[in-house]
């Protein structure tokens, strides 16, 4: 009996075993998570401004293991031993024939312990839960956000869709150190987005920096100060700490390199956030349409080691992506097409609806989606 290990009960950790378990072979598949449940993470920014209950954006991983096949260990991976083939936790150390390493991202506090302090991230169910419950204490005037990516852009506009449902004036701020926000997208859709925020009157602050933070203070370069300010911090995220000491070459935010295969190491292969593919230049981006065909075809080249037969080359396939924002002017590239405003809505919520684990997660987060799609005629840029 083969032993597998899967680090991480993510898209990518949870596929693999989904995709182990359909050959029928006699496995030994088991995955190390030490949070114990699977955060739905496209629509956390959502769970601020729209009426969707957190709950329904997690799913215990424990639920899964009898339909999947898998043994589910709540613990924490320390270190991986490449040469003895073995992965050590807090508790006990286990052998594998074949590992995958999916263990997602962070945040990244860049070593800043007053931001890790006084901060709030948005990278879990549990960071979105510690915001709604400020949130309805009231004490904040002005809301930091700090990153103009994805999630910074997707946070801001729903602090201002749950401010406008709720009556109330409340300044946000985008602090972003590059000199635009969504650095890497095409020029259309950052002009897109700008145009759609300034609408909404979100501040955007570029070629900026937070300076310094208290428990409710913040400075940001330019000598500009905000009192009774909460932060958010999005500018950054890092794989876990047993990976940073992995002997192997990663990328500057720690993901593993792999090679065409998936590989990184003899029998060891990585998928999802954790993995760095693709050619010069050119390395997919982390997005949960290639956590999940990562992790499927990291398991098909499980089963042909095991069958020895020649792995299989993954070749991702793009389908697109949409930055969604809370007044529904959202925008994307969808199959190589430009889209805009409530269509482009429509997709991202029609794909986070398919891909939510559940048939209770998926009719939760349906029936908050379709309560909160018609306020979003109101305010924000024309399409």
């Amino acid at each position: 009996m083969k032993k597998i290990i899967i680090i991480g009960g993510g898209f990518a950790g949870l596929n693999v075993a989904s995709r182990l378990s359909k050959y029928g072979l006699d496995l030994e598949v088991s995955i190390f998570d030490k949070r114990g449940h699977f955060d739905f993470l496209p629509l956390i920014p959502d769970a601020i401004g729209r009426q969707i209950n957190p709950e329904f954006l997690q799913h215990n991983i424990s639920d899964l293991s009898g339909k999947l096949k898998f043994k589910f260990i709540k613990e924490e991976v320390v270190s991986v031993d490449l040469g003895f083939r073995g992965v050590a936790t807090c508790v006990s150390t286990y052998a594998y024939d074949f590992l995958v390493v999916a263990s997602g991202s962070q945040t990244n506090f860049f070593g800043n312990q007053e931001m890790q302090d006084h901060a709030y991230a948005l990278n879990s169910v549990d960071d979105v839960k510690k915001i709604q419950e400020a949130l309805a204490g009231n004490r904040f005037e002005n809301f930091v956000i700090c990153g103009g990516g994805y999630t910074g852009v997707e946070a801001a506009t729903n602090l201002w869709r749950y401010f406008k449902k709720k009556g109330l004036t409340r300044k946000i701020i985008i602090v972003e150190r590059a000199p635009a926000i969504l650095g890497p997208l095409p020029d259309w859709m950052k002009l897109y987005a700008r145009d759609n925020l300034i609408n909404m009157e979100i501040d955007i602050l570029a070629n900026s920096s937070v300076e310094d933070i208290k428990e409710d203070r913040v400075a940001v370069s330019g000598g500009r100060v905000f009192t009774k300010a909460m932060v958010i911090w999005v500018a950054g995220v890092r794989t876990a700490d047993f990976i940073q000491r992995l002997p192997v070459e990663k990328n500057p935010q720690g993901r593993i390199v792999v090679d065409e295969y998936l590989r990184f190491d003899q029998n060891c292969f990585c998928a999802g956030d954790t993995a760095y593919f693709g050619g010069k230049d050119n390395f997919l981006r982390m997005a949960v349409q290639f956590s999940i065909t990562e992790g499927n075809h990291a398991a098909v080249n499980i089963i042909r080691s095991i069958k020895n037969l020649p792995l299989k080359k993954f070749k991702p396939l793009d389908l697109g992506y949409v930055i969604p924002m809370a007044n529904n002017r959202s925008c994307g590239v969808v199959f190589g097409l430009k889209v805009q405003g409530m269509l482009a809505t429509l997709l991202h919520f029609v794909m986070c609806i398919y891909r939510s684990i559940g048939l209770r997660n998926k009719m939760g987060v349906m029936a908050g989606l379709i309560k909160s799609l018609p306020q979003g005629k109101q305010g924000g840029a024309r399409c």
